[in-house]
């Protein structure tokens, strides 16, 4: 087999059975590494003049990955996009390497390949004022601000994607007196309990009450829309329109709330509240499903609340420390074991 065919055989080979099957990766994953693949070729057929028959692995090396990362830059590909895409290289040449020895040198080479340098980004949550603001304002007086209510302080409290909270069945949800939580199926299609409060298991009680009229079964989507009497998924747009809408609703009130609401933000939000309240950060990563803790480090710096508090408990500048001992001559004495 010539070098030509390897090269595409292993491309379909990561594309349709390495990827789907065996890392069990979304489609948006597969779609995202198909395309840097792509933007891979036409880099070497503008800027090598190679035609596809004449690409190979002999083509991959690490001064073309450089190139074709300056290249992306050049197109106005932003430093997250560009790490992105290498990142998506990498995996592909490891699964090469894997399967044919031959590449492990190529694998190896672009391993030093280094990522883009990224500004500083400031994490992007709620406050605790405009997450209960939000929280509060759906009402309970129809079925849908019942529902709408619950899904947010459900969205909140479990700190979930959007996705996994719409994947949400009546059978992954626990209420029962010794325990109340759901089961979460997130990326890779790997499921985690987190656990929910006493006053989430009362408003999912509520939802069942109003939009099932107690009728349901295991099977139900806890969440759904209807059309002609007949139940729908809900989709991310739904929710990205509850969002907004009662974000505009609540942002005089409460000018916290800023612009632009999405549903990120009540996730950042409740990690930002675990690590305040000093639930380490091997807690959090599970909580949130995260395959790696690097990722759930972005929550362990303090935020302004977090200095303000500590700083409020510090003497103000000029004011002159105080001991405990400075008028106690007997603890002076028992301190420096005179006594």
């Amino acid at each position: 087999m010539s070098d030509l065919p390897a090269f595409f055989t292993l491309v379909r080979g990561f594309l349709t059975v390495f990827l789907p099957k065996v890392r069990c990766a979304s489609p948006h994953t597969i779609k995202s590494y198909r395309e840097a693949i792509n933007l891979l070729l036409r880099y070497l057929q503008a800027d090598h003049q190679l035609t596809l028959a004449q690409i190979s692995f002999e083509a991959v090396t690490r001064s073309t990955v450089t190139g074709f990362l300056a290249w992306l830059s050049d197109r106005g590909a932003a430093p997250s996009t560009i790490n992105q895409r290498l990142m998506a290289l990498k995996s592909f040449l490891s699964y090469c390497a894997g399967e044919d020895p031959a590449l492990v040198a190529i694998w190896l080479d672009i391993q030093h390949v280094r990522h883009a340098r990224q500004p500083v980004q400031r994490l992007d949550y709620l406050t605790d004022q405009a997450v209960e603001a939000l929280l509060n304002a759906p009402g309970q007086n129809t079925p849908h601000q019942i529902r709408d209510t619950f899904m947010l302080v459900l969205m909140f409290d479990t700190a979930a994607r959007v996705q996994e909270i719409l994947d949400l069945t009546i059978a992954d949800v626990v209420t029962s007196p010794r325990e109340r939580g759901v089961y979460l199926t997130g990326k890779g299609h790997k499921t985690r309990y987190v656990p929910i409060t006493e006053t989430t298991a009362g408003h999912y009680q509520a939802h069942i009450k109003a939009s099932f009229n107690g009728d349901t079964r295991p099977g139900d989507l806890v969440f759904f829309t209807s059309r002609n009497h007949q139940r729908h998924p809900m989709s991310q747009d739904n929710v990205a329109y509850l969002l907004r809408k009662y974000a505009d609703q609540t942002r005089p009130a409460c000018p916290d709330i800023p612009e632009r609401v999405h549903a990120h933000q009540l996730r950042h939000a409740r990690a930002k509240q675990l690590f305040r309240v000093g639930v380490p950060l091997a807690y959090i990563k599970e909580f949130l499903g995260h395959a790696d803790i690097s990722t759930t480090n972005i929550y362990a710096s303090p935020d302004p609340g977090m200095l303000r508090d500590t700083l409020d408990k510090t003497n103000p500048p000029g004011q002159p420390e105080t001991y405990p001992w400075e008028n106690d001559e007997d603890m002076i004495l028992r301190l420096s074991g005179l006594k």
